[in-house]
């Protein structure tokens, strides 16, 4: 439609030209006949003294000759066309000011851009009335509205007082007809732009103005920006953090929603997280939490129109988050005593520690590793306990040859994202072993499980670094002998049990609201231990024992990771149980279960093996406002240290950006080696954070611009964590160890975007002052247009003498050339 509205807006009419033949002889009348006098006198002469002529015996002669005669004749008159144009009608110019500012984005149907372009194209339906017009556009400057810079309006001010100074000197009563403002007039300094309007009296140039934007309304609420990952773990919860503004509507009550629309199939749209805001106008953010699936999903955050909002469009921002599909490391330490069913001659095998291998057993039953190996995104290393002996590694293709345990080294344990203890106690562990999985959890971020009331003995947590780790407090109680009978399931008792929280994602094992709650209803009784505990004040208790209401399930975060624990047997031999048992086969709810319980307590894990953290201590900022950068590095261990150099780096947000400098302000007290000397950083400038000895953070302290011109916006700012020598070489600081990215948001709080509600008083008093016209309808502009004083100019006439053609020329040479081949063949000549 815009380019509709171009062609019929900058259209100009062509006149029609008129052609005519006219008669421009080379002499005067005298002349002529001072020509015809000597031609007969000659001709006296020759008839006379010469002899009698024989040319009265052929008339074709006398036919040639007077034609000859004839066209000598004409060409003597001087035939001539006329060219003649018509003359230029000069009509005072019409001048257009359209508003550029970003209120003239608002709209419904239409823009208010939009709006003011039809309106221009309508009124000059009649090409002349397009004759003489110049258009201009104005929000922080006034420019030329040509056709190439028919862009969308994104100044965030409407400077109009300037723009009319600007145009002053050259408008004038004789040569201006009048200036056309078509605006929602929304625009700043309005008494100089009411002075300015009396001058333009004074000048005998009337403001006609075109009051643009419907009147009616309360305000409005536009979504400014989103901050959400691009990648994102599967089955993970994820935070999206949106930007708003607001106006008119303080104090009142709305709705932020994440909303999923599934592209392909066009289904109707599914709230994913929703969070109730409190207006307060001006700028404002929410941050929600949604959780993904395993597949890529086009997202869209939504703010809640209210009643008398100007417009829903800018409620809306659409985005897509993408699946990374980095592996789930697993660690799976098991009971052997669970697993003598299911797993027959290869754990006799295991427990005679290094006899002779024998052929390869028979068909296996559902495991707990097979149940996570179904997801792509997953790999379980399976590890074996027998009678409280350290676990070893197991291996069907080749029981013999894989006897390694534990991880010996903090390393090897730190590349694992979760640890399952199925029916075995981390007793089996060395002491160091165990520092080192609390370690792993509070600082590397991973993820335990405890399952069974086998792995929750209190002589195996008596004095163990994981104990303040867990959901729960073991009541004290003498330790038990760990032998094999100890662990067996009979120590335990059927439960029927009642999901506490249906809401947790460990809960979710089918999408369909409906169908997940019939399968959660459907939970067979489970193997619960007598264990004797109380739930800590920060567990969620996910699952209740029916009789008694014990916690038979419960969860926490700590530190970085997270802990899952459960009195219930969830793996070996009760683990194949349930599969068989719970949901319609051969449909694995447990094993889905499992996979879920793997995909909670990991989601910190992957953030976990980064070696640098960064943070700022705001959602967002204003211009003027201080920003401050901390980052925490980690070396191989996992563990917080200060060695390493830590360099900043600063970029636009978006590759549009074509900007050359940064919001940010170069700091006073550091050295500037890039030549540059404006005050604020350029793109892709660097700066080093220092460390801080006493929390063992880096951090980099700077501040923003004051000018109100960098508008709405954001930067990134790519953090890199460097060991070893640096080198003389520019941007080489060594080897490097990690980097990340920090996305700082900055909201101004512009001119256009503090009241969007059009002022169409001040229009109408701009007409007043200046003597124009308030125009409703584009008809009135083309009564304006086709009214102006016309002069008509001169018409431009192009001569062209019409004998100069080939044609006519050879014509009287071909009458000339007969003539005399006659009078050849005839003697005569």
């Amino acid at each position: 439609m815009i380019s509709k509205l171009e062609s019929m807006l900058f259209h100009q009419a062509s006149p029609l030209a008129e052609i005519s033949l006219t008669w421009l002889p080379a002499w005067s009348t005298t002349g002529f006949v001072g020509i015809a006098v000597a031609a007969a006198v000659v001709w006296l002469a020759l008839r006379y003294g010469g002899g009698a002529s024989v040319v009265p015996r052929y008339p074709g002669l006398w036919l040639l000759r007077g034609i000859t005669l004839a066209v000598l004749l004409a060409i003597l008159l001087g035939p001539t066309i006329v060219d003649e144009q018509p003359g230029s009608v000069d009509r005072p110019a019409m001048l257009y000011l359209v508003d550029g500012s970003q209120s003239m984005q608002l709209g419904e149907r239409q823009s208010r851009w939009e709006q003011s372009l039809q309106f221009i194209a309508d009124a000059q339906l009649d090409p002349a009335a397009a004759d003489n017009v110049q258009s201009f556009r104005f929000g922080h400057r006034l420019e030329p509205l040509t056709k190439a810079s028919v862009t969308p309006p994104n100044a965030s001010d409407s400077r109009l007082g300037e723009a009319l100074r600007q145009l002053l000197p050259q408008v004038s009563a004789r040569q201006t007809a009048g200036v056309v403002l078509l605006s929602d007039g929304r625009v700043r300094a309005t008494e100089s732009v009411e002075r300015l309007a009396e001058i333009y009296h004074d000048a005998r140039v009337p403001l006609h103005v075109v009051p643009i934007g419907k009147a009616s309304g309360a305000g409005d609420i536009a979504v400014v920006s989103l901050v959400v990952p691009s990648r994102v773990r599967k089955m993970t919860e994820n935070e999206l953090q949106v930007f708003f503004r607001s106006y008119g509507f303080d104090g009142q009550r709305t709705t932020v929603r994440v909303v999923h629309r599934d592209q392909i199939s066009d289904d109707p749209a599914t709230d994913l997280a929703s969070v109730p805001i409190t207006l307060t106008g001006g700028a404002q953010s929410a941050s929600l939490t949604f959780r993904v699936d395993d597949q890529a999903k086009d997202l869209a955050v939504i703010v809640d129109p209210l009643d008398g909002e100007l417009t829903a469009t800018n409620n809306r921002v659409e985005t897509r988050v993408e699946i990374d599909r980095t592996k789930i490391r697993v660690l799976y330490v098991e009971n052997a005593a669970t697993t003598v069913q299911s797993r027959g001659n290869l754990l006799g095998r295991i427990l005679a520690l290094g006899g002779s291998t024998p052929a390869a057993s028979g068909a296996v039953d559902l495991t707990v590793p097979v149940a996570l190996q179904a997801d792509e995104d997953m790999e379980c290393v399976t590890l074996l306990s027998s009678s409280g002996r350290p676990p070893v590694r197991v291996d069907v293709r080749d029981a013999a040859a894989s006897m390694q345990g534990f991880p010996n080294t903090r390393a090897e344990l730190f590349a694992y994202d979760c640890v399952i203890f199925s029916d075995v106690g981390p007793g089996i562990l060395e002491p160091e072993q165990l520092q080192w999985l609390a370690q792993w959890v509070e600082g590397r971020g991973g993820g335990l499980i405890v399952s069974g009331g086998g792995a929750l003995q209190a002589g195996d947590w008596s004095d163990n670094p994981l104990l303040p780790l867990l959901p729960i407090q073991l009541d004290d109680s003498p330790a038990e002998p760990r032998t094999t009978a100890d662990l067996l399931p009979s120590y335990s008792r059927r439960e029927d049990v009642d999901i506490a929280a249906p809401k947790h994602p460990v809960w979710r094992l089918r999408w369909e609201q409906r169908s997940n709650d019939q399968i959660l209803a459907s939970l067979p009784s489970l193997s619960v231990g007598r264990t004797s505990y109380q739930a800590k004040p920060t567990a969620d208790v996910l699952a209740e024992v029916r009789d008694d209401g014990r916690p038979a399930m419960l969860a926490h975060r700590v530190g970085r990771g997270r802990v899952f624990v459960t009195t219930a047997s969830l793996g070996g031999q009760a683990f194949s149980e349930l599969s068989e048992q719970w949901g319609p086969q051969p449909e694995r709810v447990a094993a889905k279960l499992w996979r879920n319980l793997v995909y909670w307590v990991t989601e910190g894990s992957s953030t976990g093996r980064r070696r640098l953290m960064a943070w700022s201590d705001k959602r967002f900022y204003r211009p003027g406002e201080p920003l401050s950068i901390r980052a925490t590095a980690y070396d191989e261990g996992a563990r917080r240290t200060d060695q390493y150099r830590l360099w900043a780096m600063f970029e636009p947000a978006s590759l549009d950006d074509l900007s050359l400098y940064s919001p940010l302000l170069w700091p006073d007290n550091v050295v500037r080696d890039s030549g540059e000397v404006s005050p604020r950083l350029a793109w892709g400038e660097e700066l080093m954070l220092a460390s801080d000895p006493e929390t063992g953070d880096y951090r980099l302290d700077l501040m923003l611009s004051e000018s109100r011109s960098v508008g709405d916006g954001g930067l990134r700012i790519e953090m890199t964590a460097y060991e070893g020598e640096p080198s003389p070489q520019a941007y080489d600081h060594g080897t490097q160890v990690d980097s990340t990215s920090l996305a700082i948001q900055v909201l101004s709080d512009p001119f256009e975007q503090q009241n969007p509600l059009p002022n169409h008083e001040l229009l109408s008093r701009l007409a007043t002052l200046s003597g124009g016209q308030v125009l409703q309808h584009p008809d009135q502009l083309a009564q304006l247009l086709t009214n102006r004083t016309e002069t008509f100019g001169p018409p431009d006439r192009d001569l062209t003498p019409a004998w100069s053609r080939w044609w006519v020329w050879m014509g009287l040479l071909g009458l000339l050339t007969s003539e005399w081949i006659w009078r050849k063949i005839s003697g005569y000549a």
